[in-house]
């Protein structure tokens, strides 16, 4: 009982997107792809590289649209979990979340039947997020007749080709910040206000030019530059150009590792 009503009240919480900016008119995209007045199923794909904020997104839209169905489940981290503990502790989790109960999957084919079966007659929101596997997308979603009319389905990948195989219905492609976006975020970061002190306005252009608006590496940044002199700004920008922060690297190191040979070469 309390479970089932933390998760109601949770879907009430107001989403704070004070910090996450220019979420909001990436949101308003996006629930426009969802469509959600429609009685049909839609399986809407989010593309975009590691750090540019597909997960954020998604979040805020589910928590802004998920109590228009009924149930809702957001699946985190889908090949990081798949790495670690496979596939059924995910479909055990979408169950759980959909219908509130436990359910003691034995293997992936199980859970298959079970999800595709169950879900069938009823309206839901999934969000399945950061899917570098096409089995994923198998055993997880499937095709659109596993879903009740009305219900819609998030992926967020960094992955095209899984989009296409999948057929999803549209593709969304999660675009960089702005110059004029990436200065505010990294003033919110890195002085705590809306824009940067007069003195320290060309090195933050100079920032934001580094980070090709992406929104991890200027949030890493920003933290990194917090109560920073002018002359340790510069001191660590230099440092930059010759040894990229290990943090930001590493998001993107997983996109350069899933590609073939041959497009690691390039």
């Amino acid at each position: 009982m309390w479970g089932e009503l933390w998760q109601i009240l949770s879907y009430e919480f107001f989403e704070d997107t004070e910090d996450l900016v220019g979420i909001e008119s990436r949101v308003k995209e996006l629930e426009s792809c969802l469509a959600i007045g429609s009685n049909d199923v839609r399986i809407i794909g989010v593309l975009g590289m590691g750090g540019i904020g597909k997960t954020t997104l998604a979040r805020v839209v589910f928590r802004r649209v998920s109590k228009k169905f009924e149930g809702c489940c957001f699946l985190r981290n889908v090949r990081e979990v798949c790495e670690k503990d496979g596939l059924i502790p995910l479909q055990q989790q979408l169950i759980r979340k959909i219908f509130n109960e436990s359910m003691n999957i034995q293997d992936v084919d199980e859970g298959v039947f079970v999800i595709k079966n169950r879900l069938h007659h009823k309206r839901i929101l999934l969000i399945v997020d950061d899917v570098n596997q096409l089995d994923q997308l198998k055993k997880l979603v499937g095709k659109h007749n596993w879903f009740g009319f009305g219900s819609r389905v998030i992926i967020t990948t960094r992955d095209k080709h899984l989009l296409r195989i999948l057929e999803v219905d549209e593709i969304f492609e999660a675009e960089g910040l702005s110059d004029e976006e990436a200065l505010h975020l990294l003033s919110l970061k890195a002085f705590k206000k809306g824009h940067p002190p007069k003195d320290y306005l060309e090195l933050s252009k100079d920032v934001v030019q580094y980070t090709k608006g992406l929104p991890l590496a200027i949030e890493i940044f920003g933290s990194l530059f917090f109560k920073r002199s002018i002359n340790h700004w510069k001191s660590i920008l230099i440092r930059l150009k010759e040894f990229p922060e290990p943090a930001i690297l590493q998001v993107l190191k997983i996109s350069y590792d899933e590609l073939h040979k041959t497009e690691k070469k390039i």
